[in-house]
């Protein structure tokens, strides 16, 4: 498997830990990296959300979940290249 490969699977399951495991202190950070980019395709009229319960936040609708998927996905790929990138430079010249 390459770096880059890893290093994404690495950045991907962190995000999902912290998304199903988020300590008390962390939850408005993963909380904002969920609703935040839901928030803006809203303003495009994407079916984002599902039925908001009674007094509370309205959960992601499925196709949400994959946007947030895709969306996260491409964001800890590049920053997974760069490192890697960054790392192969870094073996090099030591």
């Amino acid at each position: 498997m390459s770096r880059r490969l890893v290093l994404f699977l690495i950045l991907m399951a962190l995000h999902g830990l912290a998304i199903a495991y988020s300590p008390e202190w962390l939850a408005p950070w993963v909380a904002a990296t969920i609703y935040g980019p839901l928030m803006l395709l809203q303003q495009l009229n994407l079916p984002v959300f599902g039925l908001a319960a009674s007094g509370g936040w309205a959960a992601p609708s499925f196709i949400a979940w994959a946007i947030l998927v895709l969306f996260w996905g491409l964001i800890w790929f590049a920053v997974a290249s760069l490192m890697a990138r960054y790392l192969k430079k870094w073996a090099r010249s030591g």
